[in-house]
């Protein structure tokens, strides 16, 4: 079975998303819990931080169908005790009352010839009164996280997040360093690793675990 471990491209949103030079290429030497890959690969195709105590910091993954990744964190341990979570961004759309504006309709009289009929005061007598409603619309779209891996609350026990999506999508990894002395910068890297499902039985094997 083919084996292929995409290391995606990181943009952690700090000040900017361009990460300096000798940080990148001094982080890229560093490799931390490679047992986490397993029987995953990994090659060349990556991007690594540098981060601060304090920093928290955001990347996107996209993922494809009929495939199965594997996504954790590893950081220098002199950053301490590093959290991260795996997020599902989900849109949703709402629909509210913007305004309703109501209108009265009056129909008035006629007699057989289509003449207005009028009372003794001289007012056109009336036949009916009709209230028109008129709403409009407000269509509101929102976006919320729904959290499917949290390395600080992981009750599967394993380092890291594996998951089988059904069809192409997004996912973000957020990133919480511990707070320390801000001089203290040093790697965080982010791993996603890919297989091609390539059978029934690892199909079912290879489902994700949200917990």
């Amino acid at each position: 079975m083919k084996k292929e471990l995409m290391l995606i491209t990181v943009c952690l949103f700090l000040a900017s998303c361009i990460f300096p030079t000798l940080a990148s290429a001094q982080c890229n030497k560093k490799k931390y819990c490679a047992e986490n890959f397993g029987d995953y690969d990994y090659n060349s195709q990556s991007s690594f931080a540098s981060l601060a105590p304090g920093d928290t910091s955001r990347a996107n993954v996209v993922l494809y169908a009929n495939q199965t990744y594997r996504i954790f964190v590893c950081a220098d341990p002199s950053l301490g005790d590093v959290k991260y979570q795996v997020i599902l961004p989900e849109r949703k759309t709402s629909r509210r009352i913007d305004q309703i504006k109501k209108d009265t309709v009056v129909t008035y009289k006629t007699d057989e010839y289509g003449e207005y009929m009028y009372d003794d005061l001289g007012n056109m007598v009336v036949q009916s009164k009709t209230v028109v409603v008129d709403t409009t619309w407000i269509t509101e779209r929102f976006t919320f996280e729904k959290v499917l891996y949290d390395n600080k609350n992981n009750k599967s026990g394993k380092p890291y997040f594996e998951y089988a999506p059904k069809k192409s999508g997004r996912l973000q990894v957020k990133i919480q360093v511990p707070g320390g002395d801000p001089e203290n910068q040093s790697c965080v890297n982010i791993y996603v690793g890919r297989k091609v499902i390539g059978s029934k039985n690892f199909q079912k094997q290879a489902r994700y675990n949200e917990n």
